[in-house]
Order: structure tokens, then C-alpha cells, then sequence
């Protein structure tokens, strides 16, 4: 996988209720997520990571959304509802692994 090549541990999931258990356990630097999710969709699980953080007064983990709708609704859905950053598919795996290690580089931990 791309991400492991550049050093990253990946978690990945099937859905968004095993996306937001397995981001709650591990507490990652980043998440990436499909709004397109079988069952419940990616705002879902930003709405249950970032409820997590909050009661827990923990930093927020860099949350990157994925689609295939490149229209303005869910792009300023997604980020409304907690994603920082929005990519339209296809994603181009070099602004990706640069999307996330510069968000991971500047993400400030208290």
C-alpha cells in the first residue's frame, strides 16, 4: 500500500462504524475517509471521531474526505461537519502522501 511505502501504519476498514471504533482505539494522526461508505457514511464517522475528541479534550486528528462528488455541497458539508482537507476522486497519490504529511507536520499536539 502507498501509505505503508512512505512509513505510515494503516488501519483500514470496511465501514464507517468500524471507521470510527478502530479511530477511536487508535487515536490516529490521520484519517482518510470515503463519504461514500456502505450502511452509515464518512460524516458519520468524523461526526463520532471529533464527538471523541471533544468529550475526551484530546487534538484532533488531520481528516482528509474522499469523494467522487466534486460539487460544492459536499465540500462545504465536509468540512462543517469536521474534515480539514477534501479530495475529489481520483486522488493523485503524490498530493495525497504530501496532503498528509504536511497536515500531519503541522498538526499541533497539547
Amino acid at each position: 500500500m502507498l501509505l505503508e511505502e512512505e512509513g505510515a501504519e494503516v488501519v483500514a476498514v470496511p465501514d464507517a462504524e468500524d471507521g470510527a471504533q478502530a479511530a477511536i482505539e487508535h487515536l490516529p494522526d490521520a484519517v482518510i475517509c470515503d463519504l461514500d461508505l456502505p450502511e452509515m457514511d464518512g460524516f458519520y464517522l468524523i461526526q463520532r471521531l471529533r464527538d471523541h475528541e471533544i468529550r475526551g479534550n484530546l487534538p484532533p486528528s488531520v481528516a482528509i474526505a474522499l469523494t467522487g462528488h466534486g460539487g460544492d455541497e459536499y465540500r462545504l458539508r465536509s468540512i462543517g461537519e469536521g474534515f480539514q482537507h477534501f479530495m475529489t476522486k481520483p486522488v493523485h497519490p503524490d498530493e495525497l502522501v504530501t496532503l498528509i504529511q504536511d497536515a500531519a507536520g503541522a498538526r499541533v499536539v497539547m
